[in-house]
Order: structure tokens, then C-alpha cells, then sequence
């Protein structure tokens, strides 16, 4: 019989269990994997910023209570000084302004300071004033370095004088000056010089000292050539350290001696410039922009410190893709 013949007489029987043991073999279903789009992402992250941002500029915008502050129209600003200011009350301010004078705090003394003032006083006629304010400067032993008149066809204008007044007398001047019309503002600095006279004061006589010491060792007629040589160098360069020293000096002492006043003489009142109010609205939108731009310089600050790690990790997942590919076509 062949084989055939003999599989039809005995047909193989299949086992009862092998329908159950051939589904056990079936690999299981794998999952989808889930696809991260970059741009709903980057969609999703730009909504929360700007939610974010409009929840802060509402929060913000809220109406707050408002603070009245006491101000003069031209009423002095205070005054600063170098070695230490001086703080002027609204009381204060406001009897300054009644008596238009300018409040100067009083020197100390046995120092040597220099003060700087700007004023800006309103007048009735300006030329008339501008010839009267370099008369007081002149009156009072100093000088008018400047003087620019400007004046337009409407009779309106403005006088710009640089003065320079002797230090004893400063506070008159201001005060004259002041009284030419109605005191606008003030702004008055005052530097101690003391510190800078007495270093330039020790520089000089230790130049002095080096100096002399440079000529008695020159004199010495047993002293090699190229040492002589050397002494005269140095006794050159110390002589003209001596010159700068002196004339730095010089100038300390005129800046103490002098002070500097900046007048402003105009006929025209400056406006005053009211404040822009925004309504609640336009608070929030301001402090939602604020934010947002927050946001950004944050995100750019995070970037650019992850950035090198980003670049360090591509280029090792690069290096290990080459490395498979290698292996797998060896």
C-alpha cells in the first residue's frame, strides 16, 4: 500500500487541546503607539502663557487706593551734598516758596566744598532780568561765563546763564537771583573737596622730598656715569609729576573758591504734564504684555542653558544609530 492509501485508511486524529495550545503561540496584539505632534504641543504650551498672562494682568488691574501727595508748582525739589544732604519737610518747601529763596545747606566748617546750583525762575520781561542777574553775579566779586538769550517773535523765550560766584557769598547770589521772579526749581549739589586737597597736598610734598633727594645724589662727584644717568631720569619724570601735581591743586582750590550757579530765566510757565489713565481694561492688557514678555525672556533663558545638553544627547543618539547600523551590516 502506499502512503497514501494507508494516511486514508488511518486518518490522523488531532488532539483536542491543539486549536488552544495554536492560539496560546499567537503573538499578542501590540498597541498603537501614541504619536506626539511637536505642533499641538507647542499649541498647547502657547495657550496656557497666554491664559496665564490674562490671569495676571486681571488679578493686577484692580483698582488700587490713591495716594495724594503734597506738591508745589514750582516749589523746590531739595538739594543734595557730597559729603552728606540735607532733607527738606513740606513745611519747609512751602516757606521756601512763600519767601522765593533757595534753601542751601549751611557749609561746614574749616572744608573746602564746592557747590553747584541750577535754578529756573519765570520773569515779566526777560531782558531786562538777564542784565540784572550778571549785575548781581559782578556785584558780588564774580562773573558771568555765559549768557544765552533767546527770545521768539510772540515775546516768548528764555535766558540760559552760566555764573560763577565766590563760595562765601553763594547764598546771597541765590537768593538775589531768585528774587528776579518766581522760583521755578532748584537743584543744588555740594562736593567736599577736603580728602582730594589733602592727597594732592601729601603727593606734592613727597614729590618735593624725592626731588631733593634726586639733586644731592647728582652732586655727588664720585657717582658712575650710567647712575647719574638713571638719577637725572628720574629727577625729569619727578619734576614733571610735581608740575601735574601743582596744577591739579590749583584747580581744586578755584573750584572751592568759586561756585557754580546755572540760571534759567524764562517768561513762560512749563505745562504741567498729566499723567496717562488707563482704565481697567488697558491695566490688564499692559500687565498681560508684561508678562507674556516675562515669559519669553524666561523661555529663551531655559534654552539657552539646555541647549548644550540637547546638542550632547543628539550626537550620542546619532553615535549609537551609526554603531547599530555597522553591526547589523557586518
Amino acid at each position: 500500500m502506499s502512503t497514501v492509501e494507508l494516511l486514508r485508511a488511518h486518518p490522523p486524529r488531532t488532539p483536542e487541546d491543539l486549536p488552544a495550545r495554536v492560539l496560546a503561540l499567537r503573538p499578542a496584539a501590540r498597541r498603537r503607539p501614541v504619536r506626539v505632534r511637536p505642533l499641538l504641543v507647542l499649541a498647547v504650551a502657547a495657550t496656557l502663557a497666554v491664559a496665564a498672562a490674562v490671569v495676571h494682568g486681571f488679578t493686577t488691574s484692580a483698582p488700587r487706593p490713591v495716594e495724594h501727595h503734597l506738591s508745589l508748582s514750582g516749589a523746590s525739589h531739595g538739594s543734595s551734598a557730597g559729603a552728606g544732604g540735607a532733607v527738606t519737610t513740606a513745611t519747609d518747601a512751602l516757606q521756601a516758596h512763600a519767601k522765593a529763596r533757595v534753601a542751601l545747606p549751611a557749609p561746614a566748617p574749616g572744608r573746602l566744598q564746592h557747590t553747584d546750583a541750577s535754578i529756573r525762575v519765570r520773569v515779566g520781561d526777560l531782558g531786562v532780568e538777564t542784565t540784572r542777574a550778571s549785575r548781581i553775579a559782578t556785584s558780588l566779586g564774580g562773573y558771568a561765563q555765559s549768557v544765552v538769550y533767546r527770545r521768539l517773535q510772540s515775546g516768548a523765550g528764555a535766558s540760559y546763564l552760566e555764573l560763577r560766584v565766590p563760595a562765601a557769598r553763594v547764598q546771597h547770589a541765590l537768593s538775589e537771583l531768585a528774587g528776579l521772579g518766581t522760583l521755578v526749581s532748584q537743584r543744588i549739589s555740594i562736593q567736599d573737596l577736603t580728602a582730594k586737597l589733602m592727597t594732592q597736598s601729601e603727593q606734592i610734598g613727597q614729590l618735593r622730598r624725592r626731588i631733593a633727594a634726586l639733586n644731592a645724589a647728582l652732586r655727588n662727584a664720585a657717582l658712575p656715569e650710567s647712575q647719574r644717568v638713571l638719577l637725572q631720569i628720574k629727577l625729569a619724570e619727578s619734576k614733571r609729576a610735581l608740575a601735574q601735581r601743582l596744577n591739579g591743586r590749583k584747580g581744586t582750590l578755584r573750584a572751592g573758591a568759586m561756585s557754580r550757579v546755572s540760571l534759567v530765566l524764562t517768561t513762560q510757565q512749563a505745562p504741567a504734564v498729566a499723567p496717562a489713565h488707563r482704565g481697567r481694561i488697558g491695566r490688564m492688557l499692559h500687565a498681560a504684555v508684561g508678562f507674556l514678555a516675562l515669559e519669553g525672556i524666561v523661555l529663551l533663558f531655559a534654552l539657552i542653558v539646555a541647549s548644550p545638553l540637547a546638542v550632547a544627547l543628539a550626537l550620542l543618539w546619532l553615535w549609537r544609530r551609526r554603531a547599530v547600523d555597522r553591526l547589523l551590516m557586518e
